[in-house]
C-alpha cells in the first residue's frame, strides 16, 4: 500500500524535550509531593507516559486530590517554560521540508495546549495539518485511540498511513490502528524495548525518513 500519510510522535521524535519537561516536573514534585525529586535523567527515561505512570515508576503514588494537584502545577510550569530548552532532533526540519508532499500529522501524549506551546515555539505548525494531543475520552498510547483520530481528521485509511515514533507505546498504538510503524533510536526509548515491538522500520536519525518514505511510496 503506498504511504501517503507520516504520523510523528512528539517528544523524543520530532523534539528535545527533556529539559522543559523535567523543569516542570520537578518543580511540580517538590510542590506536591515534597523532597528532593528524581534528576533530569531519571525523568527523560519516562517521557512520553501518562503523567500519573511517570510518577508512579519514581516511587510517587499520589492520591487522586493529589495527582489532580500535581497535574496543575506541572501544566502552569510547563506554560511558564514556554519551550525556552526544547530543540528539534538534528535534520527534522529539514526533512519536513523534503516531505511536504505527504500530509503530515502529529500524535503526542501531550496535552493539546502543551503541544501547541511548542510547535508555535520552534515554527513546526506549519508543516502539520493536525495536531492530535491527549483528549478527554480518548485512551493515549499504546492505545489506538488519538491514532485512530488523527487518521480521521486526515481523511486517511490507516494502510495508507506511517507511525513514526521513540517509544514502544507509539509503536504498539501504531500497529493497533493498522499503520505501518517506523521506531526512531535516537530519542527517549531504549533500543532492548523498541526491538520488542518489531516495528516494521527502524531509522538511526530523522534525516532518513525522507529515504523510507520515498521507497514505501514507490
Amino acid at each position: 500500500m503506498t504511504i501517503t500519510t507520516i504520523l510523528c510522535d512528539l517528544d523524543g521524535t520530532l523534539v528535545d524535550s527533556r529539559g522543559d519537561i523535567a523543569a516542570a516536573f520537578q518543580h511540580a514534585w517538590r510542590t506536591v509531593v515534597g523532597g528532593t525529586p528524581p534528576g533530569p535523567a531519571a525523568v527523560a527515561r519516562h517521557i512520553g507516559k501518562p503523567l500519573a505512570e511517570m510518577l508512579s515508576e519514581l516511587g510517587a503514588v499520589l492520591s487522586p486530590p493529589l495527582l489532580g494537584s500535581f497535574l496543575t502545577v506541572y501544566r502552569h510550569a510547563y506554560a511558564r517554560q514556554d519551550a525556552r530548552l526544547t530543540r528539534p532532533y538534528p535534520g527534522v526540519i529539514a526533512t519536513l521540508q523534503v516531505l511536504s508532499a505527504f500530509t503530515l500529522g502529529i500524535v503526542t501524549t501531550k496535552e493539546q495546549g502543551q503541544a501547541e506551546i511548542v510547535l508555535r515555539r520552534l515554527s513546526l505548525a506549519p508543516f502539520f495539518r493536525h495536531t492530535q494531543g491527549g483528549t478527554p475520552g480518548l485512551r493515549l498510547k499504546p492505545a489506538p485511540d488519538t491514532v485512530l483520530a488523527a487518521l480521521a481528521a486526515l481523511h486517511c485509511a490507516p494502510a495508507h498511513a506511517l507511525m513514526v515514533g521513540d517509544t514502544p507505546a507509539d509503536i504498539l498504538a501504531g500497529k493497533a490502528a493498522g499503520t505501518k510503524t517506523c521506531a526512531v533510536t535516537y530519542g527517549f526509548g531504549t533500543h532492548e524495548a523498541l526491538l520488542q515491538c518489531a516495528a516494521d522500520y527502524t531509522i538511526d536519525t530523522f534525516g532518513e525518513l525522507a529515504a523510507l518514505v520515498r521507497e514505501l511510496s514507490d
